[in-house]
Parts: C-alpha cells; structure tokens; sequence
C-alpha cells in the first residue's frame, strides 16, 4: 500500500474548495481528519510549494490557488509524494540466474506502462469532479 499522503491531501484541498470565502486553519481540518494539525500544516506546506493553495500567516489558508477544475489528482500527488514513482524495483539480483539477469528490465517496462497509466488516469480527474460528491 501507498502512503496516505494523496488521500489526506485530497480531503484538505476539498475542504479549502468547499469553504470558498473563510479561511481555514489546520486545526479545522485536522479535525475532519481525524489527524495531528502538524501533518496537516506538513501537507499544506508542500501544497502551497506546489502553488495549488494560498494562505496567510494570520488567518490560515484562505484559498486555492487555481480553479477546483484547473487542479487534478496528478498534481495534488505530485506535490506530497516525495517519490512518485508507484513501484521499486528490488536490485542486486544473482545475474547468472536467468530471472535475475533479466527481472529488472522487464519490470522496468511494465512498470514505466502502468505509472504512464495511472499517472494518465489522476491528470483527467480534478478537484471539482470529487468535490461534487460532497454537495448534495
């Protein structure tokens, strides 16, 4: 299992959408997470890096920083996930075996396919399509 860092985040950036004109502290949304305001605050530093969110020092974050529908999943992981890459191939493999000599190139391509894949797959979904869950 992947880390919890893409999931969290989704959830921060669908409450600063949902929140529109207030500003909304750490602790507000740790609260809904269920979480330590520290992650939170660690998470919304790099989504602010990443130019999705802004804030202000006082007031805590007081917006996106693009429109829900200019903001996809591809962009929310690759602002928290330090390695984005979906899978590690394992090294050091006994090369005068025949799976090991060739295990590393082979899942190298496959994998490469399914991370173009998946990475495909969260740049057509946006924030909007998930916040529309949300309003009933």
């Amino acid at each position: 299992m992947y880390s919890t860092k893409l999931s969290v985040s989704i959830h921060i950036m669908c409450l600063i959408a949902l929140t529109n004109t207030e500003p909304v502290t750490s602790e507000y949304i740790a609260s809904s997470i269920n979480t330590n305001p520290a992650l939170v605050r660690r998470l919304m530093s790099r989504l602010k890096k990443a130019q999705l969110i802004e804030s202000s020092t006082r007031v805590g974050i007081t917006g996106l920083a693009k429109k829900a529908e200019d903001i996809t999943l591809l962009d929310i992981f690759e602002a928290v996930e330090e390695n984005p890459d979906l899978f590690g191939i394992h090294s050091n493999t006994n090369h005068k075996c025949p799976v090991g000599a060739e295990i590393e190139s082979t899942l190298k391509h496959l994998y490469s396919n399914i991370q173009s894949a998946a990475e495909n797959e969260m740049s057509a979904i946006t924030l909007a399509d998930i916040t529309k869950e949300f309003i009933k």
